[in-house]
Parts: structure tokens; C-alpha cells; sequence
């Protein structure tokens, strides 16, 4: 009976809730009188509906028409058999879990006379075959996240941690526990020569340990994760049922094949009766799933898969890039269909999340389901010939040959169709904040050009409804040749309102006053600040403020798309000796202005389109000569072959072969600041030794945000051509995220003096910055105690 008791308090109640999450809500309806039970008719009949249409869904009257010894373990709807059920399953569950349990060891080779003596060494022989497994470290890793016991174990023998308080502990993630311990493993192995050290004898009372009980309760939580993850049709089975199979699989855990790829196909399961049965309908093997249907239609899955996955990931390849471009640079064409989508909020997230590597991923999860959706479209019109392009950003299309009359309307559909698949994937594996409206987040236009197609998916960020939006539309030209109308006249005030001020540059304005209404969009102080300070302003009207920003907003939904054939990923993901990112400042500003004066110079709306595309080709042309500056400064600032570098979009890298130093770091700094490029880089450096990737990653965008933090509050204290003459470095001197210090490198253009006062400005403004960013972080539930 003592095993018993340890499994009614350790196991049931985990499974009584996990399994059967309304057993509460069904217990109260089912003891309630016929009188109360009449008032609560439509919660008994959604509650039947429910279980029928789940029970439809998984072919359950199938199962056991193949499997007729399992008929009685299958649930029943009707609302009687569901009180039932209930009632059976709270009086026996503990006997169901112990029945599933013992037939387990007895299948392992444990004898039953030797059961209570054995149980505790047992689970942690469980434990540590999940822990040591390749195949299920990910499982493990993502529970002992929430399991503070479970860290204690990781860093049992490791002196660096098992002396930490639990916050303390709770700092660091298991996985960068997990290789911390395994590292201090093989050091002390190569010390000695020796294995680990024995495991303790189980204690003699027979009883679980603390521990041994905390063990157990994160093993039935993994396994059972992985039962509704990959045996679809346990739902099928009644309460009492689930329970025992749910602790056959627990006593089977030291053979982990039973948990990897075809979960249950060929293992046994325990019936209600105490019989084994064989798993039918089990998950299909791995090799007859696709590697998107088994790890993200079926599972609950991390950040860190997802971005292992799909950063890198194009569905298309450089020559098809290449193809698309020379049919999209040929202009309007009554014989092509262009569809042009777009992630409308790509800067918003990068913001938000602070995870440059993850918001690329979801933008490339969400061109999976949409090239997908294009094939089958492609499978169901054989002579339709679709050429394709994407970038870190869009997913573009040219449909010719044999057009369907209806392609626009199903386009639609595939759009809107992806977007709920996306948005559902993003709730169920809690990848984002529930408030995050993710279905917004891609736009959509088509045209007979690739500039008219873009142009109408900016103008769907102006739409309430989010569908494809074509610019053939009656509205949608109207509307835009009324907001270029708009635009010119904004420009035209702004030039007499702003008469005699540095503001105004060429027909527009200054590229920094460009960025700064685009940065601080909605808070007409912050932007009325920025400006008296960068231009030296006395006085800047509200109503000047405010068509400041109506005029930004209406020249970038004119903003043409960039062509890039050959996409590079910028990630520290092989940064294992360091290195460093480096965002280029300003770039987005640059665009707006290009297309501004190309605006000023437009008389209609399809000559805007051109003028912007020509305006496009410009900046594209200074900002690669910007990239390759980078490219061959940093690498030549340190010894030959020392680092690597990567750019993409408006992000590069540089690896390091070899740990950068002090100096090397200060050589960069001062060879980018040492040209007409200073002060148009942010950089946020990371030490050698930081063994997850995830980390490594951000940790930079981490620096590059504090960077941001700071030249922002510089900005109204320092005279702008002297801040434009340094660059910042934000040197993160930490293994871990939001703790540890971090240090501000400054690389100075010729000719700027700073004095001992500024440098004191510097640091304060640095040390303030670092305090906004820890709390801003705070403020959302994750504590970050970043020091200077």
C-alpha cells in the first residue's frame, strides 16, 4: 500500500488534471438534482457535442471496429457514461496507475517482490535516460525550465552552482545548465581518469525522497506531453484508461525508442483489465511525416526550434530570384499577375521582441504555409507558370501563361487561409504575447507590376480589413492619387513653415529629421524635442509637429520594395569564439528621403512609382558600397583571418576565429568612426564562451537596443555634429541573458575632442540607459539586472 499512497500523491493528481481538465465542472454537474440539472441543459448538451465531434474527428468508432478488445476502453459521450466514467475514474485511479506501473517493470525485468525497493533508484534511472538521451533532451530541457529541483540535479557536482540560492539558480536556463555541468563532467574525467561518482544506494525506508518525488512528477508531466503530442487518438480513451497507459509509459521510459519517432508504434499498452494490447493508430512512422506536419502541426514546440529550423530557411533559390527580378524590372504587363506580400511590422517586432532570429524565423515560417498554398494552386493549373522571389522580408510572385479568370479571388484565399494557420500556430506554442495580433501582421496588393503590387500591399496597412488588396481597385487609386496630391502640398507647407531652418535638405528634408519623426511616430513632444536639439530649433509649432508625421507616413506607403537575389542570414549562430553584430544606423530614414524627392518630382501616380524605383536603385547602390566599407574595415582593423563577416539587409556580423581582445575591440570602433560612415553603426560586441546559440544572439540585439537607448538621450545634450562623430559599443562581459555587466566602447572620428565633462555625460547617460532597458524588461515579467 505505501507504493500506492506515493503514487496517489506524486502522480494523480497531475494526470486527474492533466487528462481530464473538466473532471471538476463534469463532478458538479453530475451531482447536481434533476431540477438544477434542467437550468444547466445547454453546458450538458455542448458538453456531449464536444465529445462527439472530438470522437468523429479521430475515427474512435474505427479504432474499435479493428481492435474489438478495446471497445471497452473507449469513452462514451452520452451524459450518464460521462458521470459514469467519472465517478469510476475518481475512485480508481490510483489502482489504474499502479496496474500500468507494475505490468511496466514487470516488461523491464523488475520482479514484483522487488517493486516498492526499487522504485526510487528506478526513477532516477528514468531521469537519467531522458537527460542523457539526444532524442529527448529537448523534452527534458523545455520541462526542467519550470522545475527548480530539477536544476539542482543538472549541477549536483558542479561547485560553481550547487551551492546557489533558487534564484540564483533560476537565472540561468537548464540548457545552459545542462552543458555547464557536462563541461565541469569532462574536466573532472580528465583530471582522474575516473567515471562520475556511484550513485547513492536508495534509502532503506523504502520512502521517495524529495527529490525522487520531484523527479517523478517532471517525468509524468514529459511523458505525458509527449502521449498528446504523438499518439493522436489518446483521447479517445476513457479516464481510467489514459491513466494506465499514461504510467505503462512511465515505467518504460528507461527505453527511450518507446518516446522517439513512432512513439507507440508496436509498444504495448496496459488495458483497464489489467491485459496488454497492442497501440493501433499510433503516429506514423518518422519517415512517412513530413518534417513540417510531425515537428509543428503536432507539437508543442520552442522558440529555440523554431529558430533552429526556419532562420535560415528560403523557399526559393538565387536563380529564381534572379528570374523573377528581370521579369519584375520590365515593368507594367497587361499578360503578368504580380502578388506582393509582405511582414508589414518586421521593425515593430524586432523592437518588441528584442530577438532579431526569431522574428526572421516566424517571417519564414509564414512563407512555408504560403509557398505551400502556391504549389497546390500550381498542381491544380498546369499551365500556369508561376515565378517566385523572397527576401528577409517579402514573398513575390509573377503569374503568366494560362491565367484562371478567378486567380485574384483565390489568392485571396490562399492569403487569408495562411494567415489563420500562422496565427494559429503562434497561440498554440505560445511563441508570442496573446495580445499580439498576428494575423495583421502580413499585407498583401496585387498589380500588373511588381511596383504596383507593393505599392497596394502599403496600402493595406492603412485598411482595417486585412485582404489582398489590387491596385486595378477603383478605391485604391483614387485614394492613392489623392494622398500623393497630399503629400505635395504637406511638402510645400513644411518648406514655408520650416523656411530658413536646417530641417529643409534638397526638395525635402534632412535624412536625421526623416528619422526622427520616424522613430517617435505618435509623440509629438519626444519629436518636437528631437528637433529643437538636433537643428538647434528655438521654436517648432504643434500643427507643424503633427504634418511632420502625416507626411512621413504618407511617403512611406510609397516606399518601393528592395530587390535582393542573394539573401544572406546575419546570426552569431558559429560564434562560439565571439564576435559581434553591427546594425547600420539610419537606413530606413535614407529610403523615406529617396522616395520623398522622387515624390516631389511626380506629377501622377504611375510616374511615382517609376521615380521611386529609380530613387530605390540609388540608396541600394550606397548602402552596399556602406557594407562593403564594413566588410573590408573590420576585417583589416585585427589580425589577417581573425574574423569573418555577414551582412544582410541592414544587419552584419562578424565571427571570430579567434577571441577578440580590448584592443582588437578598439581598433574597430576607431577604423569605422575614422570615416564619412561614422556614426552610422551600432555595435554590440559577445565574448567567447557563451555555448547557447539562442543566447549568443541575443545578447547582441540586447546591446544593439541599450545603444539605441543611449544615442537617443545624447542626442538632446551633445551638439549633433560631434555625437555624429562617435561610435558606440556595447561590449556584453556576460555567459547570461539580463545579468552581468556591460561595458560602453567609443570610437572617435578625427577631429572630435571629447572633454572630461562630455565623457562624464557619456557614462551617465550610458549607465541611465542600461537602467531604462532593465526595466522595461522588468515591467513585462522577466527580471534583467544588467550593470555597467
Amino acid at each position: 500500500m505505501f507504493f500506492v499512497r506515493v503514487l496517489a500523491l506524486v502522480l494523480v493528481p497531475l494526470y486527474g488534471f492533466a487528462f481530464d481538465g473538466s473532471s471538476i465542472g463534469l463532478l458538479a454537474l453530475c451531482s447536481q438534482s434533476k431540477s438544477c440539472l434542467s437550468s444547466s441543459n445547454e453546458y450538458v448538451k455542448n458538453l456531449v457535442s464536444t465529445c462527439n465531434m472530438q470522437m468523429k474527428a479521430l475515427d474512435c468508432d474505427g479504432l474499435a471496429q479493428k481492435n474489438p478488445e478495446m471497445k471497452s476502453l473507449l469513452k462514451h459521450c452520452d451524459f450518464q457514461s460521462q458521470c459514469k466514467e467519472q465517478e469510476e475514474y475518481e475512485k480508481s485511479k490510483e489502482l489504474a496507475c499502479l496496474r500500468g506501473y507494475k505490468n511496466a517493470l514487470v516488461d523491464t525485468g523488475i520482479a514484483l517482490k522487488d517493486l516498492t525497493v526499487s522504485l526510487g533508484s528506478f526513477i532516477e534511472s528514468s531521469w537519467d535516460h531522458f537527460k542523457t538521451s539526444v532524442k529527448q533532451r529537448n523534452e527534458f530541457i523545455r520541462q526542467c525550465n519550470k522545475s527548480i529541483a530539477c536544476k539542482r540535479d543538472l549541477v549536483k557536482e558542479d561547485h560553481r552552482y550547487n551551492t546557489m540560492s533558487d534564484d540564483q539558480l533560476n537565472k540561468y536556463t537548464a540548457a545552459y545548465l545542462y552543458v555547464q555541468a557536462q563541461d565541469m563532467k569532462a574536466y573532472q574525467a580528465s583530471l582522474d581518469r575516473a567515471p562520475g561518482r556511484p550513485r547513492a544506494t536508495p534509502p532503506s525506508n523504502n520512502r521517495l525522497t524529495p527529490v525522487q518525488e520531484s523527479m517523478l512528477s517532471d517525468l509524468m508531466n514529459m511523458v505525458g506531453d509527449k502521449i498528446g503530442q504523438e499518439y493522436q487518438k489518446f483521447s479517445c480513451y476513457s479516464g481510467l484508461a489514459k491513466v494506465e497507459m499514461a504510467c505503462y509509459v512511465i515505467g518504460n521510459v528507461v527505453d527511450p525508442t518507446l518516446l522517439a519517432g513512432a512513439a507507440f508504434k508496436g509498444a504495448r499498452l496496459v488495458a483497464a483489465t489489467g491485459r496488454a494490447i497492442a497501440a493501433e493508430e499510433a503516429i506514423r512512422a518518422t519517415d512517412e511525416v513530413s518534417a513540417v506536419g510531425k515537428l509543428y502541426r503536432g507539437s508543442i514546440m520552442t522558440r529555440e526550434a523554431l529558430v533552429k529550423d526556419f532562420l535560415t530557411y528560403s523557399p526559393t533559390t538565387v536563380t529564381e530570384n534572379e528570374k523573377w527580378i528581370a521579369i519584375a524590372e520590365k515593368g507594367v504587363n497587361s499578360k503578368v499577375r504580380f502578388l506582393d506580400v509582405e511582414n508589414s511590422q518586421l521593425k515593430g517586432l524586432n523592437d518588441t521582441l528584442k530577438d532579431k532570429n526569431l522574428v526572421t524565423s516566424l517571417t519564414n515560417y509564414h512563407k512555408k504555409l504560403l509557398f505551400d498554398k502556391i504549389e497546390e494552386l500550381k498542381k491544380q493549373f498546369p499551365d500556369l507558370v508561376i515565378d517566385q522571389y523572397s527576401d528577409f522580408k517579402s514573398s513575390r510572385f509573377a503569374f503568366s501563361g494560362k491565367i484562371p479568370k478567378d486567380l485574384d479571388r483565390r489568392l485571396q484565399q490562399i492569403f487569408k487561409a495562411t494567415n489563420q494557420e500562422f496565427a494559429q500556430f503562434l497561440k498554440l506554442q505560445k511563441v508570442v504575447r496573446d495580445g499580439d495580433t498576428s494575423t495583421d501582421w502580413f499585407r498583401a496588393g496585387v498589380g500588373q507590376s511588381a511596383e504596383q503590387a507593393n505599392v497596394a500591399a502599403r496600402y493595406s496597412r492603412s485598411q482595417a480589413d486585412n485582404i489582398v488588396q489590387s491596385y486595378a481597385q477603383e478605391n485604391l487609386s483614387g485614394d492613392l492619387t489623392s494622398k500623393l496630391m497630399y503629400v505635395e502640398k504637406s511638402r510645400q507647407n513644411l518648406r514655408t513653415s520650416l523656411n530658413g531652418t536646417s530641417v529643409l535638405e534638397g526638395n525635402t528634408l534632412n535624412s536625421d529629421a526623416f528619422d526622427i519623426v520616424r522613430k517617435n511616430m505618435g509623440n509629438d513632444d519626444k519629436i518636437a524635442a528631437a528637433l529643437k536639439d538636433r537643428f538647434a530649433l528655438t521654436n517648432i509649432p504643434s500643427s507643424t509637429v503633427k504634418e511632420l508625421q502625416t507626411y512621413v507616413k504618407s511617403t512611406d506607403e510609397f516606399s518601393p520594395g528592395i530587390f535582393v537575389p542573394q539573401r544572406e542570414v546575419a546570426h552569431l549562430n558559429d560564434a562560439v569564439q565571439g564576435g559581434f553584430s553591427a546594425d547600420v544606423i539610419g537606413l530606413g530614414a535614407s529610403n523615406i528621403k529617396g522616395t520623398a524627392e522622387a515624390l516631389s518630382k511626380s506629377s501622377n501616380l504611375d510616374q511615382a512609382l517609376i521615380e521611386t524605383r529609380k530613387a530605390e536603385k540609388s540608396v541600394t547602390v550606397e548602402f552596399k558600397a556602406q557594407k562593403k566599407f564594413f566588410e573590408d574595415t573590420v576585417t583589416k582593423a585585427v589580425d589577417p583571418g581573425k574574423i569573418r563577416t555577414v551582412c544582410s539587409g541592414d544587419d552584419c556580423v562578424a565571427i571570430a576565429v579567434k577571441p577578440l581582445n580590448d584592443t582588437d575591440k578598439k581598433k574597430i570602433l576607431t577604423a569605422l568612426a575614422d570615416s564619412k560612415y561614422s556614426g552610422k553603426f551600432r555595435l554590440a560586441f559577445v565574448p567567447d564562451g557563451v555555448t547557447d546559440i539562442a543566447t549568443r544572439n541575443v545578447l547582441s540585439t540586447h546591446g544593439e537596443s541599450v545603444e539605441k537607448l543611449l544615442r537617443a538621450s545624447l542626442s538632446s545634450v551633445m551638439e549633433p555634429r560631434k555625437l555624429q562623430g562617435l561610435t558606440f559599443g556595447l561590449d556584453m562581459r556576460t555567459q547570461v541573458l539580463n545579468d552581468g555587466t556591460v561595458k560602453l566602447l567609443i570610437g572617435e572620428a578625427p577631429g572630435v575632442k571629447l572633454s572630461v565633462q562630455e565623457r562624464a555625460l557619456i557614462q551617465k547617460k550610458f549607465e541611465e540607459s542600461l537602467r531604462s532597458f532593465n526595466q522595461s524588461f522588468t515591467s513585462k515579467g522577466t527580471p534583467s539586472n544588467y550593470s555597467p
